[in-house]
């Protein structure tokens, strides 16, 4: 059984050697073919479609806006308002800040903070969708939570697609980080990361039902694989991805009009995750083409949507080995 193990161990460290050789023209040949969503023209599905979307901060949030309205879409957008807290408290801790320059900052960032929302709402309006509201919400306050989708009903008369894709990604290694370890710190992260997720699909669920209608939510790459320096984000994304392939399931048995889509998002140019994770330049995807997909996704009501798929893949066999 020795020689056996061993041989097997000679085997796959082989393989990993010769993949990791072939890597970058191999992975970049399938990220062309991959990686690259289909532009279907969805006008006639999207257009006048009443769309919750929840978090436009990080990766494709944005652009997903963008890509809807240009359909036709009618849009309601909350974006994280809580992050501003935390900026100014890093702000003060590092710099020193005395409260009086706190003051002086904290209008200023939540100024442009709102005109960023603003040009945003702007935007999406130009590029033809009938009605876009733009609001700021704590999506760390989960008993506050319901306010959105009732804020939407009320603002759209009803819900044909959610899509919830607020998130907070805290880094440092955790052994090392009293903070990461404080438990505060930790269930407002799980606040924003899972359980806003659950707090906004459950009181959705009963509008989406008289509609047929769609959820997406967005997981990502760390969800399926870990990373050391990420622990905390990547443990929000393990947890929502369980509850929410779960939920497919509960759903599937109760016979729901309702589809859900769970999407693994992984590094793309341009983006947050991009500093902080050692990822080749072909194996990451592009922002808009991200967008694009999870449109289709939702669209087509697909149980699942991975971009970029090629270092998703690549970074479950690294794992898996």
């Amino acid at each position: 059984y020795h020689t056996m193990w061993t041989m097997k161990g000679v085997f796959l460290s082989s393989l990993l050697l010769l993949l990791l050789l072939l890597a970058p023209p191999l992975f970049h040949h399938l990220a062309l073919h991959l990686n690259t969503p289909s532009t279907t023209d969805y006008k006639a599905s999207l257009a006048g479609k009443r769309v919750l979307l929840c978090g436009i901060g990080y990766e494709v949030g944005e652009q997903l806006a963008y890509q809807l309205a240009s359909h036709g879409a009618k849009l309601v957008i909350f974006y994280r308002a809580d992050g501003r807290q935390k900026t100014l408290l890093n702000l003060q801790k590092t710099f020193e800040l005395t409260d009086d320059v706190i003051q002086i900052i904290q209008p200023l960032m939540v100024a442009r903070t709102d005109t960023k929302a603003m040009e945003i709402k702007e935007t999406a309006m130009k590029l033809g969708s009938p009605q876009t509201e733009i609001f700021p919400f704590n999506f760390g306050n989960t008993s506050s939570a319901h306010l959105v989708v009732d804020t939407a009903v009320s603002l759209l008369g009803g819900l044909d697609y959610v899509i919830l894709n607020q998130a907070d990604v805290p880094r440092g290694f955790f052994l090392h980080s009293l903070k990461l370890q404080n438990q505060d710190f930790l269930h407002r992260t799980f606040s924003v990361n899972l359980y806003s997720y659950i707090e906004i699909a459950l009181r959705a669920l009963p509008h989406l039902e008289k509609t047929s209608g769609h959820m997406f939510v967005s997981s990502s790459v760390l969800g399926e694989v870990p990373e050391q320096g990420l622990s905390v984000f990547s443990s929000t994304k393990h947890a929502l991805r369980g509850f929410f392939t779960s939920l497919q399931l509960e759903l599937e048995e109760r016979k729901s009009g309702v589809g859900l889509t769970v999407g693994t998002l992984g590094v793309m140019k341009s983006t947050e995750l991009r500093a902080l994770l050692d990822v080749p330049e072909y194996l990451m995807g592009d922002i808009s083409e991200g967008a694009v997909g999870v449109m289709n996704s939702i669209v087509k009501r697909q149980k699942s949507f991975v971009y970029p798929a090629v270092h998703t893949y690549f970074a479950k066999l690294l794992w898996a080995i």
